[in-house]
């Protein structure tokens, strides 16, 4: 199997060519907001540096967000047209999981972290356990604990300590696992979270930073299971509505009951702006 993984849900983007047991190319890069321009680009250097074409391609994996908008947005599309034009399967696997399972070796609770915007975070809490397979081989297997969550800094960590007593708690002992914060995060983020929740670690940023080798791990068990998505109906998750306004040449055609209102330019700029991450 010769899976293409993609993953741009960030200001950092990653490719990955492998199969179930070899790594064949890879490409980790700052993107910037160039998502749109570099993506394509960079697959077809990656293919062609191993002298294949697409139609060699026997199944993508992509990365489905939370992070930047245009991000996400370009690297589902990329994949869902790819899968849908080569008649391959697709995985979308979760942002947050692709940070956490980059720290699976962590014994205590994974916060996989991702600056939002507007002073907030999306994140979500992770377990990870381990096992050997019939070769012997190590597996390490993430249990996610709660849901996708967008809050403050002050929240989370408020959000943390409750699913830390409700889920973490050993009987008989009062203090909790110390977590480990990963992802992409701002050095006053991270004062504001160990000022809060002082018996937490964060991951070093190097080795924090996304690479589509780990989207890979986690789509390829799936698709040996012979699961896969529709790229009809596979969408970005989204944890925040886009900041999307309709056109004004077009209200006098619609019916105005309930439909939501436009935004001024320079609102709309700000929100832009403050989601670019």
């Amino acid at each position: 199997m010769l899976l293409l993984a993609i993953d741009s849900s960030t200001r950092q983007a990653s490719l990955a060519l492998c199969s179930e047991e070899t790594l064949y190319a890879e490409e980790t890069w700052l993107v910037e907001n160039n998502h749109s321009v570099e993506l394509l680009p960079a697959i077809r250097r990656l293919l062609t540096s191993r002298n294949w074409r697409p139609a060699d391609l026997s199944a993508l994996a992509v990365a489905l967000g939370p992070g930047s908008f245009n991000g996400v947005r370009v690297a589902v599309a990329t994949a869902r047209s790819l899968a849908f034009a080569l008649e391959k399967p697709l995985i979308g696997v979760g942002t947050l999981d692709i940070i956490a399972a980059q720290q699976r070796r962590w014994s205590g609770p994974i916060c996989a972290v991702l600056e939002a915007g507007r002073s907030e975070l999306y994140a979500a809490c992770y377990l990870s356990t381990e096992g050997q397979d019939e070769q012997g081989r190590l597996r390490q297997e993430l249990r996610r604990l709660g849901n996708y969550v967008l809050l403050p800094p002050q929240q989370l960590v408020a959000y943390l300590k409750e699913l830390a007593a409700t889920s973490l708690a050993v009987p008989g002992r009062r203090e909790l696992p110390p977590f480990l914060f990963c992802g992409e995060l701002k050095a006053a983020t991270c004062a504001t979270l160990r000022s809060s929740l002082p018996e937490c670690a964060f991951a070093e940023p190097l080795l924090a930073t996304r690479r589509a080798t780990t989207l890979a791990a986690l789509a390829l068990p799936r698709l040996l299971r012979g699961e896969h998505d529709d790229p009809l109906r596979l969408e970005p998750l989204y944890l925040r509505p886009p900041a999307i306004t309709a056109s004004a040449r077009k209200q006098p055609l619609l019916n105005a009951v309930g439909q939501p209102r436009s935004l001024p330019q320079s609102e709309t700029e700000r929100e832009e702006r403050a989601l670019q991450h």
